[in-house]
Parts: C-alpha cells; sequence; structure tokens
C-alpha cells in the first residue's frame, strides 16, 4: 500500500559510538543484542546433515527471539505475542522489536538490507504504521485490517541478522516505513549497524550460513 505523496527518504545510518548513542535512546543494552545474536548462532550449528534443510535457519530464529526477549524483559519491556508474531515492546510502549532474518546486504552501511523473505501480514501493519507515523506523526486507519495496531504510536524495528561464510554474522536494528502489499520492505528511516559477530570456532559454519533456508514466522490468526 502506498500513501498517497510519499517519497520514501535515505535512511539514517548510524555506525561505531554515532550507533551506541541511538541503542541508548531507545533503551536497548547493546549487550541484550550480542546475547540473542550468540544465541542463534549456536542454536543454529546445532543442526547436521540429518536435519530438515531449514533446522539450522529456524533454530537460529528461535533461540535469537528467545534470548532478545528474555534479556530486554529483564530491563523492563513486555511481552507481545499479535497475531502469533513475537515482538518485544519498551516499557514507554514506544517502540518493538522484532527479529528477522535479513539478506547479503545485512549490516553493511553501504548497502540496500532487506529481509530474506517477503514478511506477512504483521509486519506488513507495522510497517505502514511505521509509515504513518514518518509522515504525520499521528496514526490514522491506514488498513482496514489494522484493529490491533491502531491507535498506538509504537514504532516497530527489525533485528536483521544474516549469517556470513566468510565475515562472521553481521546484524542491525532498523526501522522500516515503506513495505510492498506483498512483504517486501522497500525503504528504512534508520539503520544501526552492529558490530560484525565472529567466532572462535569459524571454521565450523552453520548450514544456513550465506544461504537463506530458514523460517520467519508471522502468522496471521483467524478472525
Amino acid at each position: 500500500m502506498n500513501v498517497s505523496g510519499f517519497d520514501p527518504i535515505l535512511a539514517t545510518t548510524y555506525v561505531g559510538d554515532d550507533a551506541l548513542v541511538r541503542l541508548s535512546q531507545l533503551g536497548i543494552a547493546p549487550k541484550r543484542l550480542d546475547a540473542a545474536l550468540d544465541a542463534g548462532d549456536i542454536g543454529a550449528r546445532q543442526a547436521d546433515r540429518f536435519s530438515p534443510v531449514m533446522a539450522a535457519g529456524t533454530r537460529r530464529w528461535l533461540d535469537t527471539v528467545q534470548v532478545l526477549r528474555s534479556g530486554l524483559a529483564e530491563d523492563g519491556w513486555s511481552l507481545d505475542d499479535t497475531r502469533n508474531s513475537p515482538r518485544v515492546i519498551s516499557p514507554q510502549g514506544r517502540a518493538a522489536v522484532v527479529a528477522v532474518s535479513g539478506g547479503p546486504g545485512t549490516g553493511i552501511p553501504e548497502a540496500d538490507p532487506r529481509t530474506a523473505r517477503p514478511r506477512g501480514v504483521t509486519s506488513v501493519s507495522a510497517v505502514h504504521v511505521n509509515q504513518q507515523l514518518e509522515l504525520d506523526g499521528v496514526i490514522e486507519a491506514v488498513l482496514a485490517d489494522m484493529a490491533a495496531e491502531r491507535n498506538t504510536g509504537v514504532e516497530t524495528w527489525f533485528l536483521l541478522y544474516f549469517r556470513s561464510k566468510t565475515e562472521g554474522l553481521r546484524a542491525e536494528l532498523s526501522r522500516p516505513v515503506s513495505i510492498s502489499d506483498g512483504g517486501s520492505v522497500r525503504a528504512w528511516a534508520e539503520r544501526i549497524i552492529l558490530p560484525t559477530r565472529t567466532f572462535d570456532d569459524a571454521t565450523i559454519l552453520p548450514i544456513d550460513a550465506g544461504g537463506s533456508d530458514d523460517v520467519d514466522f508471522d502468522i496471521p490468526v483467524a478472525r
């Protein structure tokens, strides 16, 4: 869905100390993101050639989500599972974070990041809210199917991650503001680039490294 007159802006990209400052403004301790990303990589390594083809990516996502939410919950964030999409919401109710598998451009400041797969109806609705906030600072009924998201000022951020075969685990915390009805993100307002995570046992790659054999769960429930 397009909002008339909306011209996607270039993302403001934060790296290094600027990234730490922006995370602090959001109330997110870097150690919470680090722990979640590490847990996901450990989980992905549990899959082997006997596992189902999507096991590594699924385990990465499951463990990333679990540790992300448990860590931020200790800092006062609340859990939300609207339409079976697991996210965590800041104590002030102004920001939500969702873990999402990203494409090869993830974590590269000069690149144009993408999600590994098109997003489902929950993410589409959330990004439309971001878009409306970006346009005029207020929420309006931008979708007839947005009862759960209406009358809220929550901005949704994606914790994007991508496991490179040669560079380790790249990640960023980014706020999408334009998405197609098919679920493809087309513009980001902000990108907080996280340090690439490397591992001592770098020669042992999880099966999903450099690929997209994973699952992003974003499941609408029947109404």
